[in-house]
């Protein structure tokens, strides 16, 4: 028992003392699926935070954060003509898999979960307005999001430059007689602090 209390601390000791701390910021291309056939479509929207990766034996590193983003779609409907936007906290859970090419430069590739709490909106109320959707009772907007999220990008010595796609697994809520989830396609710009 001891031996195992020993490995794990040590374990414990090498995962935190390979943190790195890290700002980035970009660009969201959002839209959504739909089961019936509505008129929407891409909104540009936009994102920022703190990210932190942790260094994990086999060669496998763990990314993860808290970024602010601004995800939404276009609404052409009739009666509801213009931007939808929710703007939520995410937390990603990425696997990390780095590739080095040249002394500074390095490629990866990672996917994993993500999980989003709503903090604002602005979606259709049944009347066609604009509103928050979390301080409404009319209006059934899901305050949580969650999917799976890839990706790529380079590191160039402290800089970041990555793409993504993100894929919701929740429906949002804002319309209740169609169920709604989020596609993301995501161009971010880092830099790693320490």
């Amino acid at each position: 028992m001891k031996h195992l209390t020993l490995i794990i601390f040590l374990f414990a000791i090498t995962v935190l003392s390979a943190q790195h701390l890290g700002i980035k910021g970009g660009l969201n291309f959002t839209n959504v699926s739909s089961e019936r056939d509505l008129n929407l479509s891409t909104s540009n929207g936009f994102h920022a935070g703190l990210t932190l990766d942790l260094s994990l034996p086999l060669l496998i590193d763990m990314s993860t954060g808290l970024i602010y983003t601004r995800r939404g779609y276009k609404s052409n409907e009739p009666g509801r003509v213009g931007n939808v936007s929710i703007d939520y906290l995410d937390v990603p859970i990425d696997l990390v898999f780095k590739f080095k090419v040249a002394d500074l430069v390095g490629v990866y590739v990672s996917a994993g979960p993500y999980f989003s709490y709503g903090l604002s909106s602005q979606v259709f109320d049944t009347n066609g307005i604009l509103r928050n959707g979390f301080t409404r009772d009319d209006i059934d907007l899901n305050r949580f999001d969650s999917g799976l999220s890839i990706g790529v990008g380079v590191d160039v010595s402290k800089f970041r430059l990555s793409t993504g796609y993100s894929l919701s697994l929740t429906d949002n809520g804002a319309d209740l007689e169609n169920r709604l989830e989020n596609r993301i396609f995501i161009i971010s710009l880092g830099y790693i602090i320490f």
